[in-house]
């Protein structure tokens, strides 16, 4: 393994230390800070240290203990890199994409090696974990995942949760809204949460316990054919132009965004193929081509000698190929069916369109046949023995 420099980065007014290590953990240039109390900085240095030589000793759980002791002390980007290698050889690739995350957005002076080794370890951390991207209606609210809190929303990035079924809620002021998702690794996921209510539909222009007698009077086409939607709802053909096109419609559209979601999962699952094969061969652009068709020749060609094991390593790419040719499957096969939605809902609207000019049964019978408005008058009556109001109408 190659070494590299690992630097303490707690040091206020005096040099920093520069220690040897095997450790693949980086660090920004010292930071000064003259306001800090000074035996919380000497307690989180020590902490550093010891981090940095159970990495070293290859004691990844307490590098990782040491390291959040000191990132709890005191705050600083760097820490977190090498927190989350710590955490990445530990088995705890969820807390270690968080953290190389974390830090990629943080570190703003990081040197070029350090960004490369943070976004590296953050590619390794997501093969093993799944993505969540949560968005929230209102600005503020608590996320909560799996009843720890992660931050207010909006939140700064993804989450990063294991695979299985996890417990998304968002909590402002007295209200809650909630919703499940099933995580697998190596996949991204949408979460949307709404504490909004739904509108309520609008109400009709008739107001309630008004007369029926002042109902509109229905209108007759001055073509002497009845109004397009009133067949459409009314002629049996129209009904099943009405469901064709609808579902040919709905059918297209869904198929469409699983289809891109399909090729996205791929896209993601080739780049952290890419992204490890560089780490494994300790080149920035290695040649791949062959990497799918025999991971463990692939590997023997560029001398992989890492941890894993070589032939657990080759089964971890052969599974991912495996996936990047399903999601790409998937993608090809959602793609043709969401084509068939379309072209169903445009061929059953054009025909039921041209229908509905040749169909007999849209023409009006005649005008005796429309229905009226009932009208209802009164009229004063005189005659020879009689005077009043006579009640007369139409029904």
């Amino acid at each position: 393994m190659r070494q590299l420099w690992v630097r303490s980065l707690l040091c206020l007014s005096i040099a920093c230390p520069v220690v040897l290590s095997s450790a693949v953990a980086f660090a920004a240039p010292p930071v000064h800070a003259t306001s800090d109390d000074d035996a919380t900085v000497a307690m989180a240095r020590e902490r550093f240290k010891e981090g940095v030589s159970y990495f070293d000793q290859k004691q990844y759980d307490k590098a990782r203990a040491a390291f959040l002791q000191a990132y709890a002390l005191k705050k600083h980007p760097a820490v977190l890199l090498n927190l989350a290698q710590s955490e990445l050889r530990s088995s705890h690739e969820a807390d270690a994409a968080t953290h190389f995350a974390a830090y990629l957005r943080e570190s703003k002076d990081a040197s070029d090696s350090e960004r490369q080794a943070a976004e590296a370890g953050l590619a390794a951390a997501k093969v093993a974990v799944a993505e969540v991207d949560v968005s929230v209606d209102e600005r503020g609210a608590e996320i909560y995942v799996d009843g720890a809190l992660e931050g207010n929303a909006p939140l700064p990035g993804p989450i990063y949760v294991t695979a299985g079924s996890h417990a998304i809620e968002a909590r402002k002021e007295g209200r809650t809204t909630a919703t499940q998702v099933n995580a697998t690794a190596g996949k991204h996921i949408d979460a949307e949460l709404e504490f909004a209510a739904k509108p309520a539909p609008p109400k009709t222009e008739a107001a309630e316990g008004a007369p029926p007698d002042i109902a509109p009077e229905p209108v007759s086409s001055s073509s002497g054919r009845k109004p397009f939607f009133k067949w459409l709802f009314s002629s049996p053909v129209g009904l099943v132009g009405v469901s064709l096109t609808a579902v040919g419609l709905g059918g297209g559209i869904g198929f469409a965004l699983a289809s891109k979601q399909d090729y996205k999962n791929a896209d993601s699952v080739a780049s952290q193929i890419t992204q490890t094969a560089a780490i494994d061969s300790g080149m920035a652009n290695p040649n791949t081509s062959s990497l799918c068709l025999a991971p463990a020749s692939w590997l023997q060609g560029v001398n992989y000698n890492k941890s894993p094991p070589l032939a657990d390593r080759a089964n971890q790419y052969a599974n991912a190929c495996s996936k990047y040719q399903d999601n790409v499957h998937n993608g090809d096969t959602m793609k043709t069916v969401a084509t068939v939605g379309f072209v169903v809902a445009g061929v059953a609207a054009v025909g039921t369109v041209l229908y509905y000019f040749v169909d007999p049964g849209a023409k009006e019978a005649n005008d005796s046949a429309r229905v009226t408005r009932r009208r209802i008058a009164l009229v004063p009556v005189v005659a020879p023995g009689q005077s009043g109001l006579s009640l007369m109408g139409s029904f």
